[in-house]
């Protein structure tokens, strides 16, 4: 049985001052319809819902050089999964 919590988020700023922040552990890049995707994140301690507000209501503090670190390997993350779902959609597997 697994017992691992996460929290997922598909805005794009909140999962870079996340994974900049390193409040939470960045787990992995889903695609949820061709042109989206989900950012999860390891969230065993289940704080990721109060990190978020603290986002939301600009208290998260992270360095502007570890947000934008964080922006150009997420958005790789993100790159990579959408180029997956278009690959298989065109019957070519990447490798």
């Amino acid at each position: 049985m697994n017992c691992a919590r996460t929290f997922s988020t598909e805005r794009l700023p909140l999962a870079i001052s996340l994974h900049a922040s390193g409040r939470l552990r960045f787990g992995r890049c889903e695609r949820t319809s061709p042109d989206r995707v989900e950012f999860v994140f390891d969230d065993p301690e289940g704080k990721g819902s109060d990190v978020e507000l603290e986002f939301d209501r600009g208290t998260l503090t992270v360095v502007a050089s570890e947000i934008f670190a964080s922006q150009k390997y997420l958005r790789r993350q993100m790159s990579a999964a959408l180029e997956n779902r278009r690959t298989e959609q065109n019957g070519h597997t990447r490798r």
